[in-house]
């Protein structure tokens, strides 16, 4: 009984809610050309809640949230969207295991475009990343992402990881298909110095589109990790995957063929007592919700910098560049190239309100076609339990 209750006592429990109400004006918001552009007023409302439970040894945290977003007499480009975040972690004195489930139900109108929220670690790709000509369908996209890390000695480590991605979509219109995506990992480690270590990893993977060709893919790299503290981290990746495509496009007889591409990856994660910077540039072959795959090149940043106690100010940017597979697709089909900044402060007036105003900016290259908007967005966030001394950026953006 007092075994029980000194556990009880050694775990945490919180429920952190946040809801923020905005308004703002967008200059472009169907990111037409210039000729088709649509400007209008609009308003978002955001709440989430995030349950956390841990002890010096595990940690599970869940966070439902859901988003809207509506446009003055233009209801056809409203929007909204439900997400469940799942991450957990169990450390014993030679190992890790860590789980990140990400589940999304929303409506690709432009809302839905990549934003500069860093949602995932360095090095690994964010889930549901599609660019595609904005269409006014429902995406139902799950995913999990298991790993685990064993010290096999002082010196070397074994690493294991399974990704698992699933998209359907409520209506099959446009160039979006129905399809699912299952990969994995496996690293060896190697401790170099005392800041820095070497991995060499083999990964695998199996793109299956409802629609379109499957891919095969294939990869080999090796990575340096180095880690000044646990506030202060880098690493450098080069491999290469090699992709097998199989099966038919519309109106062509099947076929196979096989490409290789060059992988690889940079990035940093810096935390000082003012300031955080985050960013990560990556090469990886990745599926698309358009029933292909391609050799994606993705740039995510983020600089956050306390001014004060009660005002931080940020900027962020998120650049993808999607060059189809050779043979994925008809060669009529181009690359898209998707660009956005952001820039903007937090001041938190009172412990549990703050104003958060921000600009952003979005560069859209698809199917021949550009657009670009500039947007402005004024937000009033509520956390009621949000810590006395806590960071003045407390989301991403």
């Amino acid at each position: 009984m007092t075994l029980s209750a000194a556990s009880a006592r050694a775990t945490e429990y919180q429920a952190n809610p946040r809801v923020e109400l905005a308004a703002g004006y967008d200059d472009n918001l169907n990111l037409g050309t210039s000729s088709n552009e649509i400007a209008a007023a609009d308003g978002v409302a955001d709440a989430r809640v995030d349950f956390l439970a841990q002890d010096p040894n595990w940690r599970l945290r869940a966070t439902p949230e859901v988003r809207g977003a509506w446009y003055a007499d233009h209801s056809a480009y409203n929007s909204n969207g439900e997400f469940l975040y799942l991450d957990g972690a169990r450390t014993g004195q030679r190992y890790g295991l860590e789980l990140f489930a990400f589940g999304a139900s929303q409506s690709l109108i432009t809302n839905y475009l990549p934003n500069a929220n860093i949602n995932t670690g360095l090095g690994t790709s964010q889930p549901g990343t599609t660019l595609a000509t904005p269409a006014s369908i429902r995406q139902n996209l799950g995913y999990l992402r298991p790993s685990y890390e064993l010290d096999m000695t002082q010196r070397s480590s074994l690493e294991l990881n399974v990704e698992y991605t699933n998209v359907r979509y409520n209506q099959q219109v446009g160039s979006y298909t129905n399809f699912r995506d299952f990969g994995g990992a496996a690293g060896l480690g190697l401790k170099v110095t005392p800041t820095g270590s070497i991995t060499l990893r083999a990964s695998g993977a199996a793109f299956q589109p409802e629609a379109g060709h499957t891919a095969d893919r294939y990869g080999l790299d090796v990575q340096w990790d180095g880690k000044f503290a646990e506030t202060k981290q880098y690493y450098l990746r080069v491999g290469g995957a090699r992709t097998e495509l199989s099966g038919s496009l519309a109106g062509t007889p099947a076929a196979s063929s096989s490409t290789t591409t060059v992988t690889g990856g940079a990035g940093a994660h810096w935390t000082y007592t003012l300031t955080e910077i985050f960013v990560d540039l990556t090469r990886d072959v990745e599926p698309t919700g358009q029933g292909y795959t391609v050799n994606r090149d993705q740039l995510r940043l983020r600089v956050a910098r306390r001014i004060t106690q009660r005002l931080a100010a940020f900027l962020g940017a998120r650049a993808i560049h999607d060059d189809p597979v050779p043979g994925s697709v008809p060669a009529t089909v181009q690359a898209q190239r998707y660009n956005y900044g952001t820039v903007g402060f937090e001041w938190r007036f009172v412990r549990e309100f703050s104003v958060i105003g921000a600009y952003n900016f979005t560069d859209y290259h698809y199917s021949g076609s550009v657009g670009q908007a500039n947007a402005v967005l004024l937000s009033l966030v509520f956390e009621p339990h949000r810590p006395e001394n806590g960071p003045a950026i407390t989301v991403g953006y």
